[in-house]
């Protein structure tokens, strides 16, 4: 589940730093190739340091309120995540999740896999009660989002 989770994060953030708009520098994308790499091979500890710098140079080149850094902050979440450090997983998730709702209000679906990556989290850490609360708040956005299509 963590090895295709992640997987869906980094191809996320491939297609937002692809487009024109969200260019990154080889330095960045050598960073988060780097990370990606390793993390397909398991080497999750390795991995860490190129997603740290990725998130450092994505700090630098653009606006930290942006839902590209967003992705970046995913990213390093996810390797975190893979290696059971929960506690440092958790504030990358909050703070991608804070981006988002500030970028699209609180009732967007683009918000939805933010809820859902803090809700693991919090499950994992044994917060059920916050899981709960994070996954309810997914569904809502879901529901509101197939009753529209």
């Amino acid at each position: 589940m963590i090895s295709s989770r992640f997987a869906a994060v980094f191809a996320a953030a491939t297609l937002v730093f692809s487009c024109s708009a969200f260019a990154a520098s080889n330095n960045l994308e050598s960073a988060l190739n780097s990370s990606a790499s390793l993390y397909a091979q398991g080497r999750f500890q390795e991995a860490i340091p190129h997603a740290k710098e990725a998130l450092a140079i994505a700090g630098r080149e653009m606006s930290v309120e942006d839902v590209a850094y967003a992705e970046v902050l995913d990213n390093l979440a996810a390797l975190y995540e893979a290696e059971l450090d929960y506690t440092e997983a958790r504030p990358l998730y909050r703070r991608a999740l804070d981006i988002r709702l500030q970028k699209y209000g609180p009732k967007h679906p683009e918000v939805v896999n933010s809820l859902i990556n803090l809700a693991l989290i919090y499950d994992a850490l044994g917060d059920y009660s916050a899981a709960q609360k994070l996954d309810a708040r997914a569904t809502v956005i879901i529901e509101a989002s197939n009753r529209r299509d």
